[in-house]
Formats: C-alpha cells, sequence, structure tokens
C-alpha cells in the first residue's frame, strides 16, 4: 500500500484514467451513427436541407457556386439548425450532432452539384 501513496505512482495512475477515459469517450462517439441522428432530427433538418438546396442552386445559376459561398451556405444552414434545435429541445446540440448534420447538408449541396436535387 505504501506504493499508492508514492507521487510518481499516483501521477502515473492518474493519467492513466485519464487515457482510458477519453478511449471509452472516443469509443462511444463513434457508435453513435450519424444515420441514426439525422433520422431522429429530420423534422429540424428537412427545412434546412431544402432551404440549402434552393441556395446553392441559386449560386450555380448565378455562377457564384465557388468555395467560399457554398461554405456560406453550408454555415448558415448549420447555424439556422442549431437555433431550431435549442428552440424546440431546449438544450444545446452536442458535437456529434453538428457533425452529423453537417455531413447530411454536404451530401446535399453535393447532389445538387453534381445535378441532383
Amino acid at each position: 500500500m505504501s506504493i499508492l501513496q508514492n507521487e510518481q505512482v499516483q501521477a502515473a495512475l492518474i493519467a492513466l484514467i485519464v487515457v482510458a477515459l477519453n478511449a471509452l469517450a472516443q469509443w462511444l462517439r463513434s457508435k453513435v451513427s450519424h444515420s441514426k441522428i439525422v433520422d431522429d432530427y429530420w423534422c429540424y433538418i428537412q427545412p434546412i436541407a431544402e432551404q440549402v438546396r434552393v441556395e446553392v442552386g441559386k449560386a450555380l445559376q448565378a455562377s457564384q457556386a465557388d468555395t467560399p459561398a457554398l461554405k456560406a451556405i453550408l454555415t448558415k444552414g448549420l447555424a439556422q439548425w442549431a437555433d431550431s434545435f435549442r428552440l424546440n429541445e431546449r438544450k444545446e446540440p452536442t458535437a456529434t450532432q453538428i457533425a452529423a448534420v453537417e455531413t447530411e447538408l454536404v451530401q446535399v449541396i453535393e447532389a445538387v452539384l453534381n445535378g441532383g436535387k
């Protein structure tokens, strides 16, 4: 038991616990499916996705569908989704939820750019 009173051993154990907890958190995050998040919050995502689709279409017609313009459309869509989520769920969206919505909106943008609707 005297070994546990050694400050270096305590520091090493604390570091080991922190590393293990971070690994556990990453593993749990990886188990959360983005498609499940999109399905669960589609009622908030769908109107934003439609708006993003329209804005990207307008940018294409105006020959202004460059990277900064598309990034601005994506950022605006994410902000609008987060505002809607906060208003209706009365809590902050998680980083995983934001990432899932961002992925969905990027797919919408890519579909429009590739001629899809």
